[in-house]
């Protein structure tokens, strides 16, 4: 349990702390009563794991890595130990040694008792310790965990003593045949054993340490086919403590039998042989068999299924030993087995008993190439083709599929046939005449090859053109209308129809008239009707125009025409018009009666009936006569004694056609005395004559216009012209080969100076196209490939180019075109033979030729000139390239690669597009020369190899790697050096074994010199490796090292210097050599890292510097480990305490103090206590204390003793000195006396023993005379200031003299004086100002304020300015109250001012 004092750290605690101590103490005790761990006393650990050896003496100490015990925080305590459990045979006892501040717990076996530890029994005992204190009610626990560690008192046994298998004499080297198996109950090294043979055996091996037996020479059934072998076990303890005895022996017994376990296998490669062959091989056949000697043997092979007729045999012809080739007896008629054959091939070994492989079926294909059946392409051809199609067009193209040499193409005869004709080697069917869809719409051929034996169908369907012509059903039509119809009426309806179909046979119609006429006709039905008003007077009286049908077909549209005529009949539809109205005239009174006054005239635009007059009022007396026939005006009465008064008279006059009344004129007729002239009367003139006149003009033109386009002929439908070539037509083009099908080669322009389908040119190609390479298209008459050319075959063509008009009748003109064909590069260059093979020796010297293959070209010029090259990445062969000699480049070694299969390539030359070429493989195989030595593997060989290894061991398998084939390939193994026969190696197997005993204190390597040689004739071939032994130490470390105390005390100084010596330890170890040699080391305790130990010597130095103020004493556990293989170690536990030395000052407890006393405070009066201690414990209780600074006057005092400083008579004042710095020294009483000094800053508290002042007792102002509505403005800030601080020195304002008016008030908190009323210049007041503090108790203060009114200044003429736009004052915060801080000036500055603060 751990206390924490809080509020002290040092060595003597003060009062208050001693009491919380001593408080805290009480409560761990009575809480340790009821059954705790009590204060401070418990073991180190809750557990500790310790170690004895079985078969231990008596007294004889269990060993722990940790210190087993209980701290003593109490020097006093009598500890005792005590195992309580765990014990039960009683082996143990518990002891107790006090060292310094610890009490060991030591564990010990008993004496004088017969039983003694056995691991084997019981390997671990778990003891609970109790340790008490004598006197006192203190206990504590633990457990000990004893670990009994093993002696090698026991032996390896085997189970079971015999072993018997049975191997196969082909077993592999290496391989493991058997294990053995002992045990050995003890544990660790000491049960540890190695196997061996009793006696030297060279074909097996047995692992030291697992038992498994291999074997590591050849097998010989024929020699020994049992071993019996006696194996050994030996204890490696034994061998150590120098007792070679043997535990036990097992018998193995070992039988060889020779058995086939290997079936043959059969590959086969196939091989279709070149035609020219007179021995033609069809497969190479290679038999393996796994086993040896007899065993793997092939005895025979054979066709055992297949072959009914015997046409094959297999001929060991090959170059390996079971190598065999299928070969004919006699020619095979391969068109009776056009699909091959398949063989079952079946082989059986010489072995006992005899196995046979499993069947291969092998499939020997025809050398011809199979026969596919013949057909065409499709059994139904089903084709469209215009109708407007010429001779010569392309229907189709017919193929039979494989096309066989000689191929000839026919169509069936039948009523279709004569339509139509055929290529008789391409299959090409082209139009033998014109197609018309009247005629048919479908043809059906038959298409059969040469032999009448393969048909096709092809189906022609003619697609619909447009080659009929509208029709009407009438040579021409007429019709007669009124003119007084109304627009819209239908006149007359035309009717045509066209045979062709769709589009091409549907009819619209149209008017086609070079004048515009007042009817319309729709364009679907063909009824004609009036589109204006119809006129007879001022329109022709009969209409004649062409009406036109036209269908919609394309490319171009069919027409017909048909001509109308329409007569318009006269209708009365106008009434007569007078030529003149208006009329005025005089008359004379004597006028005769009978005499011709005037005469009105109408017109009848109609002319159908006789215009007769009439008058209509004014001649109510009846003086006046109209002649109603010539509208002659006369005097029927006279005039003169008339008895009529009005000498004025208003005539109204109308005309009739019979039917309409012309609109009534009037006839002014005055009558006057005296004589008239004859041209009494005059009329308005109506121009109705004139516009007669111009109907009839109008009328007569448009008689005339018609009669004109009665002229014109349907030039329109004649074919007149033939179409022509255009000039660019060539005579002849070029063209290359290759070109593919569906290329344009050339566009051929024709012309046909006719309109519409007599104008349509249409392209065909009539002769010449023997090969049916070409077609034309029909209606552009572009020329193109239509099957692949071929020079070699054809090389010029004579197209005849026939080109027709669509006209009726058909018009045509023909032109010969000659096609060259250029020669293109599309031939490969062709080897001779499919494949070529070569043997040659893996010696072979550079530049030697080998063999020479040859390659044709068919096509011309460069493009059929030949080069030859090596396509495959070797740089072992090259080839001429122009002769194809393939020849060695490089040195060739069978070994890095037995054969090659070269790709050689025949490329032609050609400069112009892509060069064609061709590949055929070349294998060259290649025959084995002695020309490798034996090569390691690895190279070298390390191993190591434990000295207590048994004679026999196997301690390296060697391996070695001989590509050459045969003897050149079988390896013997020998030594070197062997060191005295202390190493021996099998001379087949390459195994090295131990032949004497090892030992790693007289030699720790040994390089072995093997060499590896073949049997290669005539030269044989050696190498050298190295083997390099290197012995490993055994654990012959057979003592522990032992120190003469368990533990050891030191003393050291504090302070001492680095590497300063502490003490020496020493252990013993009684092995010899370096298992008796020691090291020491520090690896545990409280002072791990503060010392260090000569790992020689043992003395242990200080690493450094050490403080006793900080650890008084230290624990190291030091280890003492021997130099064996497995170190033993023994430890000790060291006590180090650390001697004081006056190295410390003394330490307060605060860095610095800050006390505060009252200003004026009395003498004696506490301030503060400084504590401080000293960590050294010989000065902690000598401390004096002293003021060394900060006190000149006196003010305080300090104990020195106890460090309280107080104060003195001195009065302390806070308004002349507010804070005072003391430094205060703290000194030890050692011999050399060391200090450490502390600020204490003493802050002086405040009392009000200063009144407020006021700056000045007495203030005097002038300001400028007041209204009423200024009042209220400040006057004056009359302030004071207090010495004193807070509340005593907060001031409050009033006025107690001079306002008993009421005239003024002050701001209680700023003293700023304002004004209540007006005032006039003139006025003088005086005013008392008091100013209190806020202290206890108050104090206070007066002052005066004069102030004179005086009359407002005039107002300045100019602007008030101050000097400087900005002022920057700086106030030190030590200013006294009322310093000036700085002055702000004015322009103008000769006038009275006053200033005010307005703002902060």
């Amino acid at each position: 349990m751990e206390v924490n004092m809080g509020c002290w750290s040092g060595t003597r605690p003060p009062l208050p702390c001693l009491t919380l101590l001593l408080v805290k103490l009480l409560a761990s005790v009575c809480h340790g009563l009821q059954g705790t761990i009590p204060l401070g006393f418990h073991f180190t650990h809750s557990i500790y794991n310790a170690t004895v050896y079985e078969n231990s003496a008596a007294r004889t100490y269990v060993n722990s890595q940790s210190r087993m015990g209980i701290t003593l925080a109490d020097l006093s305590w009598d500890i005792k130990y005590k195992i309580v459990s765990g014990d039960e045979e009683g082996f143990f006892k518990a002891e107790e040694v006090v060292i310094a501040d610890f009490c060991f717990l030591r564990i010990r076996t008993k004496g004088g008792n017969s039983a003694i530890l056995n691991r084997e029994i019981q390997d671990n005992y778990l003891l609970i310790v109790k340790g008490s204190v004598r006197g006192e009610d203190l206990e504590a626990w633990t457990k000990v965990n004893i670990q009994v560690l093993d002696m090698n008192d026991l032996r390896p046994l085997f189970s079971p003593t015999t072993y018997s298998v049975t191997i196969a004499e082909s077993t592999p080297l290496r391989t493991s045949i058997a294990q053995v198996t002992a045990t050995d109950a003890d544990i660790g090294s000491n049960g540890e054993f190695y196997y061996y043979f009793k006696n030297k055996v060279d074909l097996f091996s047995v692992h030291p340490t697992s038992g498994v037996i291999s074997l590591s020479g050849r097998l010989n059934y024929d020699e020994k086919n049992r071993y019996d072998l006696e194996v050994l076990a030996v204890d490696r303890g034994m061998k150590l403590y120098g007792n070679n005895g043997v535990s036990s022996t097992a018998k193995l017994y070992v039988h060889i039998e020779r058995i086939n376990e290997h079936a043959p296998t059969i590959s086969v490669v196939t091989h279709i042989p070149f035609p020219l062959d007179k021995e033609p091989t069809y497969a190479i056949v290679n038999i393996d068999d796994l086993d040896e000697g007899a065993n793997g043997e092939i005895d025979s092979v054979s066709i055992v299924a297949g072959d009914p007729l015997e046409q094959f045999f297999l001929a060991k012809e090959g170059k390996w030993i079971n190598e065999y080739k299928i070969k004919e007896r006699k020619p095979i008629d391969w068109d009776s087995f056009p699909y091959g054959y398949n063989l079952t091939l079946q082989a059986k070994d010489k072995g006992s008993p005899q196995k046979f492989s499993a069947v291969k079926l092998v499939h020997i294909a025809s050398p011809k190439k199979e026969i596919v059946p013949e057909k065409f392409e499709k059994e139904v051809y089903d084709v469209s083709i215009s109708e407007f199609s010429p001779p010569g067009v392309v229907v189709a193209i017919v193929k039979l599929m494989p096309e066989p040499q000689g191929v000839e193409y026919k169509i069936s005869p039948n009523q279709d046939a004569e339509y139509f004709k055929i290529n008789p080697k391409t299959g090409l069917i082209t139009t033998a005449r014109s197609l018309k869809i009247i005629e048919k719409e479908l043809y059906e051929l038959e298409v059969v090859n040469k032999g009448g034996d393969l048909r096709a169908q092809v189906i022609v369907r003619l697609e619909d053109a447009n080659d009929h012509t509208p029709e009407f059903t009438q040579t021409s039509y007429s019709s007669f209308v009124n003119e007084s119809v109304p627009v819209g009426t239908s006149v007359l309806s035309v009717s045509a129809f066209d045979k062709d179909k769709g589009e091409n046979g549907y009819i619209t119609y149209s008017i086609a008239s070079l004048n515009s006429l007042p009817f319309t006709i729709s364009q679907f039905t063909g009824v004609i009707s009036t589109s204006e008003e119809l006129d007879f007077e001022s329109s022709p009286e009969s209409y004649r125009f062409i009406v036109r049908a036209s269908d919609w077909g394309s490319p171009y549209r069919h027409e017909s025409e048909v001509n109308v005529t329409i007569y318009i009949g006269n209708v009365n539809d106008n009434k007569p018009l007078f030529e003149k109205v208006a009329c005025q005239g005089v008359i004379s009174s004597d006028f005769p009666i009978g005499g011709h006054i005037t005469a009105v005239s109408a017109i009848d635009i109609d002319e159908l009936e006789l215009v007769k007059y009439k008058i209509i009022s004014g001649n109510e007396f009846g003086i006046f006569y109209l002649n109603p026939d010539s509208g002659v005006l006369q005097l029927k009465k006279s005039l003169v004694n008339s008895g009529i008064k009005n000498s004025n008279f208003d005539l109204r006059i109308t005309a009739t056609d019979g039917e309409n009344f012309a609109d009534a004129m009037f006839v002014n007729i005055s009558v006057v005395h005296g004589k008239v002239s004859s041209k009494t009367f005059s009329c308005r003139e109506t121009r109705v004559a004139q516009k007669l006149a111009e109907k009839l003009l109008k009328k007569a033109k448009a008689n005339v216009k018609l009669n004109l386009e009665d002229g014109f002929l349907d030039f329109y439908s004649i074919n007149r012209q033939a179409p022509h070539f255009d000039k660019s037509f060539p005579s002849d083009v070029t063209v290359r080969e290759d070109l593919p099908v569906g290329v344009s080669i050339l566009k051929i322009k024709a012309y046909d100076a006719d309109s519409g389908f007599n104008g349509k040119v249409v392209y065909t190609i009539s002769d010449g196209n023997t090969d049916s390479c070409f077609n034309i298209d029909m209606e552009t008459g572009l020329l193109k490939v239509l099957m692949p050319m071929d020079r070699e075959k054809t090389e010029l063509y004579l197209l005849n180019i026939t080109i027709y008009d669509l006209g009726n009748p058909q018009k045509s003109t023909w032109r010969l075109l000659t096609v060259t064909v250029e020669d293109a590069n599309d031939n490969s260059p062709v080897f001779l033979q499919d494949s070529y093979s070569v043997n040659i020796l893996e010696s072979m010297s550079i530049g030697t030729e080998i063999i020479q293959v040859e390659a044709r070209d068919k096509d011309l010029g460069s493009s059929g000139e030949v080069t030859y090259s090596v396509l495959t990445d070797t740089q072992q062969f090259a080839i001429n390239s122009s002769t194809g000699v393939v020849y060695v480049a490089d040195q060739l070694d069978r070994e890095s690669k037995a054969n090659y299969t070269l790709k050689i390539e025949a490329r032609d030359k050609s400069e112009n597009g892509h060069q064609q070429f061709s590949v055929v493989p070349l294998k060259v195989f290649l025959d084995d020369v002695n020309d490798c030595s034996p090569a390691f593997i690895p190279s070298s060989y390390s191993v190591k190899v434990l000295e207590d290894l048994p004679v026999g061991t196997v301690i390296a398998w060697l391996e070695t790697h001989d590509p050459d084939l045969g003897l050149g390939g079988q390896v013997r193994y020998s030594l070197v050096n062997d060191y005295n026969g202390r190493f021996e190696i099998d001379k087949a197997s390459g195994t090295i074994r131990l032949n004497k005993e090892l030992d790693y204190e007289k030699q720790q390597f040994y390089n072995l010199t093997v060499r590896a040689k073949d049997k290669g004739r005539p030269v044989s071939l050696s190498s050298v490796s190295f083997v390099e032994v290197e012995v490993v130490d055994v654990n012959e470390n057979l003592y522990t090292p032992y120190f003469p105390d368990f533990a050891v005390i030191g003393s050291i100084k504090e302070n001492s210097r680095i590497g300063t010596s502490v003490l020496q330890v020493i252990a013993r170890d009684e092995d010899s050599g370096r298992d008796g040699e020691i090291q020491y080391s520090i690896r545990d305790g409280s002072g791990l890292g503060r010392f260090s130990i000569d790992e020689e010597t043992g003395v242990i130095y200080t690493a450094d510097i050490l403080d006793r103020e900080t650890t008084k004493s230290y624990w190291l556990t030091v280890y003492a480990t021997d130099r064996g293989v497995v170190p033993l170690y023994a430890t000790i536990e060291v006590y180090v305490e650390v001697e004081d030395v006056n190295d410390n000052a003394p330490l307060t407890s605060d860095p610095i103090y800050y006390p505060a006393v009252m200003e004026n405070s009395p003498k004696d009066v506490s301030v503060i206590q400084i504590q401080a201690q000293d960590p050294d414990s010989s000065t902690s209780e000598k401390l004096t204390y002293r003021i060394t600074s900060g006190n000149p006057q006196n003010f305080f005092a300090i104990n020195p003793k106890t460090g309280l400083i107080t104060t003195t008579s001195r009065k302390l004042d806070r308004e002349q000195q507010a804070e005072h710095f003391l430094e205060v020294t703290v000194t030890d009483g050692g011999v050399s006396p060391k200090q450490s000094t502390v600020w204490v800053v003493v802050q002086v508290l405040d009392e009000n023993d200063n009144k407020p002042q006021f700056p000045e007792k007495v203030y005097q102002i002038k300001l400028p005379e007041r209204d009423r509505r200024k009042r209220g403005e400040p006057i004056y800030r009359a302030f004071a200031f207090d010495k004193d601080e807070g509340p005593n020195a907060e001031i409050s304002y009033s006025i107690v003299d001079g306002n008993d008016d009421g005239k003024f008030f002050i701001d209680p908190k700023t003293g700023m004086v304002s004004s209540r009323k007006q005032f006039t210049a003139g006025n003088y007041d005086i005013l008392t100002i008091k100013a209190v503090d806020n202290g206890r108790p108050q104090k206070s203060s007066t002052a005066r304020l004069h102030i004179e009114w005086i009359k407002k200044p005039v107002p300045s003429p100019v602007p008030l300015t101050f000097d400087e736009p900005f002022y920057n004052f700086t106030v030190m915060e030590s200013d006294r109250v009322t310093e000036i801080v700085g002055v702000v000036s004015v322009q103008p500055a000769n006038i009275p001012l006053w200033f005010d603060v307005v703002g902060s």
